[in-house]
Formats: C-alpha cells, sequence, structure tokens
C-alpha cells in the first residue's frame, strides 16, 4: 500500500513537471499564472483531497496486530 510520503511525492512532481513545461515553451507570465493554476494546483489539490489510505482495519486486524505485540 502506498505512504502518506507517497502522495506528497506525486503532488510535487506534477508541478514540477508543469513548470518546467511551461518553462520549455517560454509561456509569458500571464499565460504562466494561466497553465500554473489549472494544471499544476488543481489536479495535485483534488487528488490530495480524495486520495484516501484504503479501507479501515478489520476487528480481526486489529486484534492481531494487539495480539502479536504482546
Amino acid at each position: 500500500m502506498f505512504s502518506n510520503d507517497t502522495r506528497s511525492v506525486v503532488a510535487v512532481s506534477w508541478v514540477a513537471l508543469a513548470l518546467t513545461a511551461s518553462w520549455a515553451m517560454g509561456a509569458s507570465s500571464g499565460v504562466s499564472l494561466v497553465l500554473l493554476t489549472i494544471t499544476a494546483i488543481l489536479p495535485p489539490a483534488v487528488m490530495l483531497a480524495l486520495w484516501t489510505d484504503g479501507p479501515p482495519p478489520t476487528i480481526a486486524e486489529v486484534l492481531y496486530e494487539v495480539e502479536r505485540k504482546w
């Protein structure tokens, strides 16, 4: 399963890719601002808000962890 760090790495990579694409195209400041807002900020924000850590542990998993620690 992915860790919480993976979400941050994916989001930062996406922003870096959008900034690199903007720089490579030689976009003006107005176009860069729109490009940054649309492609670099909105998708990672939605991804971080909606990406869950998976289903909660079952009772059996919780009991197993407690027994294993003893």
